[in-house]
C-alpha cells in the first residue's frame, strides 16, 4: 500500500511543481505589468504636469494683450484636454464678452457680447459662486443643475465643463469646453482646466489693467488734442462740427452728436452729428424723454450699455430721431454744464454691447467738460458780438426814425431797415385807424425784391384775419401759418415763398394803445437757425425793440398831426372871431361866415336859415357854393317851425352836444341846391334860443348811420339764428341734456340739434362752420337743413354725413366747410352710434371717473366731393356723461395767447361730472371765462352735455 501511495503521489508532484511555477510566473507578470502601468501613468502625469507647467509659463510670459492672451489660453488648454468647442469670455459689469470662441473646431467671429444683467443662467452661477462646474450629461442632470442653461444655438451640448477665472476676489471671466457627446469630460479634464484657468486669471487681470491704463492715457491725450483744436475755434457751430468729427475719428464711436438746450422749453435740439445724413435742427427731444432728455433733465451722465432693455431709449419721436439711432447697442449721454447751467448734451453711441465702462465714461466726461468750456466761451463771445450788433441796430433805427416827422417816411424807413438788421426776409407794416376800426397796409419791403407793389391800401377789419385779431387784443407777438391771400400774393410776387408770418404789435407810450402791426416771415425766427448774426431769442428781442420804437414814432407823428389839426382849428376859430368882431352889419357877418366855413371845414356849399321868431318860420339867408338856379329857388324857401322839426333827426354821437347837430330829411330840390345827397343842419343858438340853422354836407356821418343800420340788422339776424336752435333740454329717453350756444359776433357758425326719429332713436348733432359772422350763419342754416333732411331717413351716422357732404358740394358754391359730430342714441340698447366729420372728438366720462375721447376717422364736410367716413358704436352705462363741444371752447385764449385746451376741459368736467349736465355746462363756461379774462371771444362757443340716468 505504501508503495502504491508513493507511486500515486510520485505522479502528482511534477504537476504541482508546474502549477506553482506557472502561478509564480503569472504573479511576476502582473507585478511587472502593474509597474509598467504605474510608470506609464507616472510618465503621463509628468507629461501632463510638464504641459501644464509649459502652459503656465507661456501664459505668464505672454504679452499684455487681452485678445492674444485669450487665444493663447485656448491653445494651451487644447494641449491637455479636448477643446473643439471652447470659449474664453470676460465679464464687464453686466455684459459677458466672448473674446475667443470655437464651435466644432470652427473659429467664430469675436468679440460677441451678451447681456447677463438678470443674474440667471450657468454663466452667472459660475461667476458669482466662483466654483467650477462639470456636467457629464445635460439631459440626465438637467433637474439637478444649480442653474438652468441659456443656450445660444439650436443644437445644445450634451456635456460641458465651466471654470471661473478668479483674480483676487473678482471673477474676471470664464473658460468653458463643451461637447455634443455625453460623458465626454471627466474629473481630470476639470482639474486640468482649473490649473490653466488659475494661471490665466492673474495674467488676464494684469493685461486688462494694463490695457485700461494705456487706453485711458491714450484717450486723455486725445481729449487734450481735441480740446486744443476746439478751443482754437470761436464759432459755436464750428465747435460742434469739430467735436463730433474728432470724437468719431479719434475714439471710433459713431454716431456722435451734440444737442443744444432750448431755454424756453428745455427741449434738446440736435446741432451736429457725425452722421452727415442727419442735418442740424432735424431732431428735437422733449425734456425727460429719451436718453438725451434724461441726461439734460437729471443733469447727470446717463449710461446705457444695453439699449434694447433700456426703457429710456427711444429711437423715434414725432417723426424725428430722439436718440440718433443706427442700431446702436450702447449709448452714453453727458450733460454739458458750466456755472450750474446745462448748455447741451454730448451723446455718443456704439454698435457694441457694453461699450461704455467706467474708464470710457471718465474719458468722455473729461471731453464733455472741455467741450462745455469751449461752448461757453464761444457763447460769451457771440453774446458780446450780438450785444454790439443790437445796440448798433437800435441806434440805426432810432436815427432813421428821427430824420423825419412824416408818418409815411417813418414807416418806409422801418420796413427797409428791419430785414437788413435782423435777418428776416421781409417786413411790412399795417397802421391802425381808430375811427374806422381798420388796419391799412402801408409799406412792405422784401430782401428778395425790394419794395413790394400791391401791398399799399389793403384794408383789414377785425374779424378778417383771426391771427391779427389775437395779436391786436393780446398786444403780444404772435406767429401763425394762416396767411391771407392778399399778403401771400404780395410777398410771393417778388419770389419770396411764405410759409408763415409773425405779427408784432406797434404800441405807444401806453401799452394798451395800439398804432399798427409789423409783419415779418416766421421762418426766419427758427430758434436755432445757423449762419446768422443773432440767435433766435436775441433776434426776437431786437424785433420787439424795433416794433416798440416804431410804435412810439407813429404815436409821436400822429400826435404832431393832431396838434397841427388842433392848431388849425384854433386858428380858424380865431379868424372867424376876428372877422365877426370887426363887423357890425348882420348880413356882412353872415356873408363872412359862409365864405369862411368852406375854406376851414372843407364843405362845398353852405346855406344859413334865419328864424323869424314872430312868424315862427325859417327864411333863407346868406349862402355859398349855390348856383344861380339854386339861389332863385332859395328866394321862395320858407320852412315853418313845425315842418323844420319833422325834417330833422338828432345825431346819436356822444361827442356832439345834444340839440346841436341833426340830419335833415330835406326835399329833393333842396338837396339839388346844395348838390349833396344828404344834408346836415347845425342849430344856431343865442341866449338859450334858436335863431337860425346852417345847412352843410352830411357825408361825414353817413358811415356812422350805415353802421347803426347794419348793427340793427345783425341783431335781428341773431334772433332769427337763435330760433333755429332747439330747446337745450329735450325729452330724450334715459338721458339728461343741457346745451349752451354763444356766437363770437352777432351771428355765428356753430350749431347743435336734436332729431327725434320714427324708430324711437334720437339724432344728436354739434357742428362748426369754418368762418364767422354772416357768411357762417348762412352756411350754418344750409348745413342744418340738409343734415335734418338726410338724418331723418338714414340710420347709419357715417352714411348720413357722407350724403350731407355730397349735397353740400353739389348745392353750395362757396369755399366754406363745416365740421360735424353726429350720433344716434338708442335707449332700448343703451348704445350710441357715432361718426365724425372732422370735428373735435367728444369726451366720454364714465361713472367711475375713467374717460376716453370718442375719435372716429373723417374729414370736414364741403371740402371734397367724395369722402370716406367710418362710424363706431359704444355702450353708455348708468351715470356716464358725454360732452360735445366746438373748438371755441378748447381754443379760447387768454392775454398770453395760452389756449384753454382739452386738459383743462377734462379737469373741469371731472370736478363736477356727478352733479348733472347743467352744472357741467356752467362749470365749463365759468372756467373758460376765468381763463380768458378780458380777452375778446374770437370764436363761437357751443356745448352739449348728455348724461345717462343713474337708475
Amino acid at each position: 500500500m505504501a508503495e502504491a501511495f508513493i507511486q500515486q503521489t510520485g505522479g502528482i508532484w511534477p504537476s504541482l511543481s508546474l502549477l506553482v511555477l506557472g502561478l509564480a510566473l503569472l504573479v511576476t507578470t502582473l507585478i511587472l505589468w502593474r509597474r509598467y502601468l504605474s510608470r506609464r501613468m507616472l510618465m503621463r502625469r509628468i507629461a501632463e504636469l510638464e504641459a501644464l507647467s509649459a502652459a503656465g509659463l507661456a501664459i505668464v510670459a505672454s504679452e499684455l494683450d487681452v485678445h492674444a492672451l485669450c487665444e493663447l489660453i485656448a491653445s494651451e488648454a487644447g494641449k491637455v484636454m479636448e477643446n473643439q468647442t471652447f470659449q474664453v469670455g470676460l465679464f464687464d459689469d453686466s455684459v459677458y464678452r466672448i473674446l475667443f470662441w470655437t464651435v466644432n473646431g470652427q473659429r467664430q467671429e469675436t468679440p460677441q457680447s451678451y447681456d447677463i444683467a438678470d443674474g440667471r443662467g450657468l454663466v452667472n452661477w459660475v461667476r458669482y459662486n466662483q466654483k467650477p462646474l462639470l456636467i457629464r450629461d445635460f439631459e440626465r442632470e438637467m433637474t439637478s443643475l444649480p442653474a438652468q442653461p441659456r443656450y445660444l444655438s439650436q443644437s445644445p451640448p450634451r456635456s460641458a465643463v465651466f471654470v471661473p477665472l478668479v483674480s483676487g476676489e473678482e471673477t474676471v471671466g470664464m473658460v468653458a469646453a463643451q461637447s455634443q457627446e455625453p460623458n465626454r469630460f471627466q474629473e481630470q479634464d476639470l482639474r486640468r482646466l482649473m490649473i490653466v484657468a488659475n494661471q490665466a486669471a492673474a495674467a488676464i487681470a494684469n493685461a486688462r489693467l494694463y490695457e485700461q491704463e494705456r487706453m485711458r492715457a491714450a484717450h486723455l491725450e486725445l481729449v487734450g488734442q481735441i480740446a486744443r483744436q476746439v478751443n482754437a475755434v470761436q464759432d459755436r457751430d464750428e465747435i460742434f462740427d469739430q467735436v463730433v468729427s474728432l470724437t468719431r475719428s479719434r475714439f471710433g464711436f459713431h454716431p456722435v452728436s451734440i444737442f443744444d438746450i432750448d431755454p424756453q422749453t428745455g427741449d434738446a435740439i440736435l446741432q451736429a452729428s457725425s452722421d452727415e445724413s442727419v442735418p442740424a435742427n432735424s431732431a428735437r427731444i422733449p425734456a425727460d424723454q429719451g436718453i438725451v432728455g434724461a441726461a439734460a433733465s437729471s443733469r447727470e451722465t446717463i449710461v446705457s450699455n444695453n439699449t434694447a432693455d433700456d426703457p429710456r431709449y427711444v429711437r423715434a419721436l414725432a417723426g424725428n430721431p430722439t436718440d440718433i439711432a443706427h442700431d446702436s447697442l450702447s449709448e452714453i449721454a453727458i450733460p454739458l454744464i458750466v456755472d450750474d447751467r446745462v448748455l447741451g448734451v454730448l451723446d455718443v453711441q456704439s454698435d457694441t454691447l457694453g461699450a461704455f465702462n467706467e474708464a470710457e465714461q471718465t474719458v468722455l466726461e473729461a471731453l464733455a467738460a472741455e467741450v462745455a468750456s469751449a461752448i461757453h466761451k464761444a457763447q460769451q463771445l457771440a453774446w458780446q458780438q450780438q450785444e454790439a450788433w443790437i445796440s448798433t441796430a437800435q441806434l440805426q433805427v432810432a436815427e432813421a426814425i428821427s430824420r423825419s416827422e412824416d408818418l409815411d417816411e417813418i414807416v418806409e424807413a422801418v420796413t427797409r431797415l428791419t430785414p437788413m438788421l435782423t435777418g428776416v426776409n421781409f417786413c411790412g407794416v399795417l397802421l391802425w385807424n381808430e375811427e374806422r376800426e381798420r388796419y391799412f397796409a402801408t409799406h412792405l419791403y422784401s430782401l428778395a425784391g425790394g419794395d413790394v407793389e400791391g401791398f399799399q391800401g389793403v384794408c383789414v377789419a377785425l374779424g378778417d384775419w383771426y391771427a391779427l385779431d389775437a395779436a391786436h387784443v393780446g398786444q403780444h407777438g404772435l406767429g401763425t401759418e394762416q396767411v391771407p391771400d392778399w399778403l401771400r400774393v404780395s410777398v410771393e410776387q417778388n419770389g419770396q415763398p411764405v410759409q408763415g408770418v409773425y405779427l408784432l404789435p406797434l404800441t405807444g407810450g401806453k401799452r394798451t394803445q395800439i398804432h399798427g402791426m409789423m409783419i415779418i416771415d416766421q421762418d426766419a425766427l427758427t430758434p436755432h437757425q445757423r449762419d446768422r448774426a443773432l440767435s433766435g431769442q436775441r433776434q426776437l428781442d431786437l424785433l420787439n425793440n424795433i416794433a416798440q420804437q416804431t410804435g412810439l414814432a407813429v404815436e409821436r407823428a400822429r400826435l404832431q398831426v393832431a396838434q397841427q389839426e388842433e392848431a388849425w382849428v384854433n386858428t380858424a376859430l380865431l379868424q372867424v372871431a376876428e372877422a365877426v368882431n370887426s363887423l357890425i352889419d348882420l348880413n356882412e357877418i353872415l356873408d363872412t361866415i359862409v365864405r369862411l366855413v368852406p375854406m376851414l371845414v372843407g364843405v362845398e356849399s353852405v346855406i344859413i336859415l334865419m328864424r323869424d321868431a314872430e312868424q315862427q318860420v325859417f327864411l333863407p339867408g346868406p349862402s355859398f357854393g349855390v348856383g344861380t338856379m339854386g339861389l332863385g329857388l332859395l328866394e321862395t324857401l320858407e320852412i315853418s317851425d313845425d315842418e323844420y322839426q319833422t325834417m330833422i333827426t338828432p345825431i346819436d354821437n356822444s361827442f356832439i352836444p345834444p340839440d346841436t347837430i341833426y340830419t335833415m330829411r330835406a326835399p329833393k330840390w333842396l338837396k339839388t341846391v346844395l348838390q349833396v345827397p344828404a344834408i346836415l343842419t347845425i342849430s344856431l343858438n343865442a341866449q338859450g334860443r334858436q335863431v337860425g340853422a346852417m345847412l352843410v354836407n352830411n357825408q361825414l356821418y353817413r358811415e356812422s348811420a350805415e353802421r347803426a343800420r347794419l348793427q340793427q340788422e345783425l341783431d335781428v339776424a341773431r334772433e332769427i339764428q337763435a330760433s333755429f336752435l332747439p330747446s337745450g333740454s329735450p325729452d330724450i329717453p334715459d338721458l339728461a341734456v343741457a346745451s349752451y350756444w354763444q356766437a363770437a359776433r352777432q351771428v355765428g357758425g356753430d350749431f347743435y340739434d336734436f332729431l327725434p326719429r320714427s324708430d324711437g332713436t334720437w339724432g344728436i348733432v354739434i357742428a362748426d362752420v369754418a368762418d364767422k359772422g354772416v357768411p357762417a350763419a348762412l352756411f350754418m342754416a344750409l348745413s342744418r337743413t340738409i343734415l335734418r333732411t338726410v338724418g331723418i331717413s338714414r340710420r347709419d351716422p357715417a352714411d348720413v354725413l357722407m350724403r350731407v357732404n355730397e349735397i353740400i358740394n353739389y348745392d353750395a358754391e362757396s369755399d366754406l366747410f363745416v365740421t360735424v359730430s353726429y350720433s344716434i342714441w338708442d335707449a332700448t340698447t343703451s348704445t350710441l352710434d357715432y361718426a365724425n366729420g372732422g370735428h373735435n372728438p367728444p369726451l366720454l366720462l364714465r361713472a367711475n371717473g375713467e374717460h376716453e375721447w370718442l375719435r372716429a376717422p373723417g374729414i370736414a364736410l364741403g371740402i371734397l366731393p367724395e369722402i370716406a367716413i367710418s362710424g363706431k358704436s359704444i355702450e353708455l352705462g348708468r351715470g356716464d356723461t358725454l360732452i360735445l363741444y366746438t373748438d371755441g371752447v378748447t381754443e379760447a385764449v387768454n392775454a398770453n395767447l395760452d389756449e384753454y385746451g382739452t386738459e383743462r376741459l377734462l379737469w373741469t368736467v371731472q370736478s363736477v361730472y356727478q352733479r348733472g349736465p347743467q352744472t357741467i355746462i356752467e362749470a365749463i363756461t365759468e372756467s373758460v371765462r376765468d381763463h380768458t379774462g378780458d380777452t375778446t371771444q374770437f370764436d363761437d362757443m357751443t356745448l352739449v352735455v348728455l348724461q345717462r340716468s343713474k337708475q
